[in-house]
């Protein structure tokens, strides 16, 4: 019995022993795991406060660089001050790109505008011209038929590049600060026959017109600070009323920009009559206008023509003939050689596309008997312009100087004819070199 009882004792101690081993590590890892626990719990407060630390520091690194409001409102201000800018020194274009989008669309979907459509007010405002017209007409008949001699101008023919124009009294009888008051270049009249070379006599300026092209041959004017004052740009491109009525009379929509990719280009610029609000509208007949590209005519063009009004401010007067020459320009829209005009009985026109602009001028300082004062020292000028586009890229209008001489072999013109031809034939060798 004692035997059982130790070995029985030894089994309750085994036992007890046993289980309070066992106790003994299930407390141990009940221990580990709430230290595992902790340790999580640690290190996931601080990845969390290192998480919300580093979102803290992008934070003010993102506050850091946050541009102050003065800067926004100043910033908008001179955005809009060039936006203003932009808009003002380009009012002129802008409107009339904008008019021209109004009537196209307006055309488009109602038809053209037929002339009993015009407003009364325009009706009566060409009224008006056309007696202006025939007025000034009057006013010079010398000029336009006959010479101070009686003898009448003999029908002009058509001039050809590389030929000289006849020469007859008809050219005498302009007085002085007349735009022809040194000649006629290509001896235009003002014969319904002379269809290809037919004068224009206006007040402000005088053009020698061409009905097969639909555009002047050339327009020449006299420019002192007299024909230079306050008035407004009057934008009024319109039809010439002064044209013979069986003949078609181009219209401002006729030049279809969105198609062709050329401005209504001043001969005669509107900045050289500013006198009175009627000098400056005349220089939106359509007779003044010759297809541009917009290189030339918003660039070296307008430029020389701002050096030409230079000139005048300086103390001089000028006179100035300009015109197109060639076939075939490149314009905002690509290279055409004519623009196409659909007449109301559904035949074509075509309006010539020049591939260059030229100009010649004479300026001498301000004063009278211009024809004695002319000598060799005399300003002589003359450029010729491609009709493209990029004709700035290398700079401005000195770079297509040339002679009055190389005009005149190019166009078959004879400019400045009545100067003596000892005077005559220095000026128009010439090459000018600006001192600036």
């Amino acid at each position: 019995m004692a035997t059982k009882t130790e070995s029985d004792t030894k089994k309750t101690t085994a036992k007890k022993t046993t289980g309070s081993g066992s106790k003994t590590t299930a407390a141990k890892s009940t221990a580990a795991k709430t230290t595992t626990a902790k340790t999580t719990a640690a290190k996931t407060s601080s990845t969390a406060k290192s998480t919300s630390k580093s979102t803290s520091s992008r934070s003010k690194k993102t506050k850091s660089v946050k541009l102050p409001k003065w800067l926004y409102i100043l910033a908008f201000i001179v955005l809009a001050v060039y936006v203003g800018w932009f808009v003002y020194t380009n009012r002129a274009e802008l409107w009339d790109i904008a008019k021209t989008e109004i009537q196209a669309a307006t055309e488009e979907y109602f038809g053209p505008i037929v002339e009993s459509e015009l407003p009364e007010e325009q009706e009566e405002a060409k009224k008006q011209a056309a007696e202006k017209g025939a007025e000034s007409t009057a006013k010079k008949p010398a000029s336009t038929e006959a010479s101070k001699t009686g003898k009448t101008k003999p029908a002009a023919t058509k001039i050809v590049a590389g030929e000289k124009g006849y020469s007859f009294e008809g050219d005498l009888g302009y007085a002085e600060n007349d735009p022809l008051f040194f000649g006629n270049p290509s001896d235009a009249v003002a014969d319904i026959n002379a269809n290809t070379n037919y004068l224009m006599i206006k007040d402000q300026y005088t053009v020698s017109y061409n009905d097969e092209l639909l555009i002047p041959n050339w327009v020449a004017w006299h420019l002192s600070k007299e024909n230079m004052g306050d008035s407004d740009r009057m934008d009024d491109f319109r039809p010439d009323p002064d044209l013979p009525k069986d003949w078609y009379a181009v219209k401002k929509a006729d030049y279809q920009y969105n198609t062709y990719g050329y401005d209504r280009g001043h001969v005669c610029p509107s900045a050289d009559r500013t006198a009175t609000k009627n000098d400056n509208s005349m220089t939106f007949l359509m007779t003044n206008m010759m297809p541009q590209s917009p290189d030339n005519n918003r660039v070296i063009w307008m430029h020389f023509e701002n050096f030409e009004r230079e000139l005048v401010a300086q103390g001089n007067e000028v006179y100035i003939i300009a015109g197109p020459y060639g076939k075939g320009g490149t314009g905002a829209t690509g290279y055409f050689e004519e623009v196409e005009i659909k007449m109301k009985d559904g035949t074509i026109r075509n309006m010539r596309v020049p591939s260059h602009t030229w100009k010649v001028v004479i300026a001498i300082p301000a004063g009278k008997d211009d024809m004695s004062r002319v000598d060799e020292k005399a300003t002589a000028i003359a450029i010729n312009v491609p009709n493209g586009m990029g004709i700035a890229k290398n700079g401005d209008w000195e770079q297509y100087l040339t002679s009055i001489d190389e005009i005149e072999t190019m166009t078959g013109y004879d400019f400045f004819e009545l100067l003596p031809d000892s005077v005559e034939d220095v000026l128009e060798a010439k090459v000018y070199e600006r001192v600036k």
